[in-house]
């Protein structure tokens, strides 16, 4: 059963679950219960289970940080979340040491809001919307093709993940446009910023979906 099937009485069951499966995992490992592979792989499908939780809750309307209080999680979930932000900012010093991810700038920033709480293909999704921003900005010196691909490799990515499908239909709308006014982009600064605006506002809407803070 899909987490769009379950009720929410199911989803409140399943997210406690998931808060008290990471605290223990946590707790297993530094005591030196479980090796490291085990927990990597269990700690990820926690989260993203986490995070396809609260996705659900949303198409529902129920506010997280409403259900997370109300129950009076907010301790268990909280401690949830320092392990997440621990785990995460020893991955980000690697994903910044490999990839030199400059998290001064106003992107590099956003990166690293994003893998605080993003496992896996989130964090590629964010790569998308910032190496499509970012080439925009170049005034399309790499040619219109790696643009036009670089939009659908976003759109097929946000399409993919469960819950994302609405944000995916607006970047398609928005690459819609950017190809029926290709030459446009090519010589038009305002256009190009125009463009990178309403990519970055769905940024923050991809990124406030999936943000796990309280």
């Amino acid at each position: 059963m899909s987490y769009r099937e379950k009720s929410v009485s199911q989803l409140e069951s399943e997210l406690f679950a998931n808060i008290s499966i990471i605290n223990k995992l946590d707790e297993k490992y530094q005591k030196g219960q479980l090796n490291a592979d085990f927990f990597q792989k269990s700690f990820k499908n926690a989260v993203y289970e986490l995070l396809q939780i609260k996705i659900a809750l949303k198409q529902r309307n129920i506010i997280f940080s409403d259900l997370i209080k109300k129950n009076n999680y907010i301790h268990e979930y909280n401690k949830a979340i320092r392990t997440i932000d621990k785990i995460s900012e020893l991955n980000l010093a690697k994903a910044s040491y490999q990839h030199k991810i400059n998290t001064n700038n106003r992107y590099g920033s956003l990166l690293k809001s994003s893998i605080l709480h993003i496992p896996g293909i989130t964090s590629e999704i964010t790569s998308s919307f910032i190496t499509l921003m970012d080439a925009i900005k170049l005034e399309i010196s790499i040619g219109e093709s790696f643009i036009l691909n670089l939009f659908q490799e976003l759109i097929e990515k946000t399409r993919t993940f469960p819950g994302l499908q609405n944000l995916s239909q607006k970047i398609t709308k928005i690459y819609k446009h950017v190809t029926a006014h290709i030459e446009t982009l090519k010589t038009n600064r305002e256009y190009q910023e125009k463009v990178v605006n309403h990519l970055y506002d769905l940024f923050q809407e991809f990124q406030y979906l999936l943000s796990l803070k309280v």
